[in-house]
């Protein structure tokens, strides 16, 4: 997300036996049991300028004389695609320290040119950040167009040309597309298609993705570093097409050689850093975004996170189209003990009242602030809301993405050398009384 760049209800259904082999729990130890819920440090937000406004960029489709539209199911199938390793590969068993505390259904690592370089900071290579799923976006876990599990990751490149201040603002974004049958991904390039039909990356910090039917949609930040673009200035969601992939015909292209037209954008009236998709708000699907603010070891840092959700259009136009007035909205305000604050928030997921939180270290003075994680309960009155927040979560986590047919709750860590990405069930989180 965008901060300081820091050194430091069916069971899971195997395919095949690479799969199978991810599978290694992790248990947690007696003493790091869950504290009662207290009372939620969280509060309804005034839902005034908060308001989307719809970017007016086409889809265009890019020169047909270069590329083939492949869509999700090409992404998804090739020989020329990366292998994962998993828990029987020795260099990936050694990162299982930074998984949760917890019973972790499924888990595998980046293949070593992705874990990045803790002796080569601040110019680390592709640091992973949003995460969307094929069992958010389709209910029988499948992508539209493809019979193969995935997910697709964010991934954010530093472009600031002052390494001691970086300025996230500046990142390039790529995706990678993951075949989680075969355990194998490919990387997708989102770009923008200009007047003379020229294919342009897009810049921006992507810290969070969402998946919805065959639409996926990435926060991005401003500025990009100066490169001209569609509402380049303005912080947006973008919208992608994962039916509308395009291959380079003659197989070339660095980059370029899988790409992601956008379709859309929102601008939108904060930075969101991280956004998910939750299938069981009240009155229909919605996205819910939110603020990443870093704690700074006072007790007022540890509130002002802001999480804001967004209806769909109901049929006939709903698709990928959102309803720019927000539905719901909160802010985290200073709690009675630090260890339940909402800060450093590093991905949400909602599903219906219930949100889910993971955060990072920040300048919290709670134990072990690298874990936190946080369950909070909003339905009813304000009062009664409830959080369950402990810290036996992933270590240096990301975004979140909920896997509706399986109950299992995904998620990722981006500490150089220490990726590892996940699954565990929504009955092993510790939860509201």
């Amino acid at each position: 997300m965008a901060k300081h760049w820091a050194a430091t209800a069916l069971t899971w259904f195997a395919r095949t036996a690479a799969v199978a082999a991810l599978v290694s729990p992790v248990m947690s130890p007696a003493s790091a049991a869950a504290r009662t819920a207290d009372v939620a440090p969280l509060k309804a937000l005034s839902l005034t300028g908060l308001n989307l406004t719809a970017g007016s960029d086409p889809y265009t489709v890019p020169p047909s004389a270069e590329y083939e539209r492949v869509g999700i199911a090409g992404a998804l199938t090739g020989t020329d695609r990366t292998a994962l390793p998993g828990s029987e590969d020795a260099g990936c068993a050694a990162r299982a320290s930074y998984l949760p505390l917890l019973q972790v259904r499924t888990w595998f690592c980046w293949n070593p040119g992705a874990q990045g370089d803790k002796q080569d900071l601040p110019h680390s290579p592709w640091v992973p950040q949003g995460l969307a799923t094929s069992g958010e976006a389709q209910l029988d876990g499948t992508p539209i167009g493809s019979d193969h599990r995935a997910l697709i990751t964010s991934w954010a490149w530093l472009n600031s040309p002052d390494p001691d201040a970086p300025d996230y603002r500046t990142n390039s974004v790529i995706l990678s597309v993951v075949d989680l049958d075969e355990r194998r991904y490919r990387n997708v390039l989102p770009v923008w298609v200009d007047g003379r039909g020229m294919l342009r990356r897009v810049y921006g910090h992507g810290g969070g993705l969402a998946w919805y039917g065959p639409y996926l949609f990435m926060t991005s930040s401003s500025n990009w570093n100066g490169y001209s673009g569609p509402d380049s200035t303005r912080h947006t969601i973008r919208v992608f097409d994962t039916r509308k992939i395009y291959r380079k015909k003659d197989g070339s292209g660095g980059d370029y050689k899988y790409v992601i037209p956008e379709i859309r954008h929102y601008i939108t009236p904060i930075l969101f850093d991280y956004v998910s998709l939750d299938r069981r708000s009240s009155g229909g699907a919605t996205l819910i975004a939110g603020t990443y603010k870093r704690s700074s070891g006072t007790s007022a840092s540890l509130a002002g996170t802001k999480l804001v959700r967004y209806r769909f259009q109901p049929p006939p136009d709903g698709d990928y189209r959102l309803v720019t007035a927000p539905a719901q909205a909160w802010v985290s305000t200073v709690p009675a003990d630090p260890a339940d604050a909402i800060s450093d928030v590093q991905g949400v997921q909602a599903d219906g009242d219930r949100l889910y939180l993971n955060m990072s270290a920040g300048s919290h003075p709670g134990p072990d602030p690298g874990r936190r994680f946080a369950t909070v309960n909003v339905s009813g009155a304000a009062s009664t809301w409830t959080i369950d927040a402990h810290t036996r979560w992933a270590y240096r986590p990301e975004d979140l993405s909920l896997w509706y047919g399986t109950g299992e709750l995904w998620g990722l860590t981006e500490g150089e050398e220490e990726r590892v990405v996940f699954s565990v069930r929504i009955a092993d989180i510790p939860s509201p009384a």
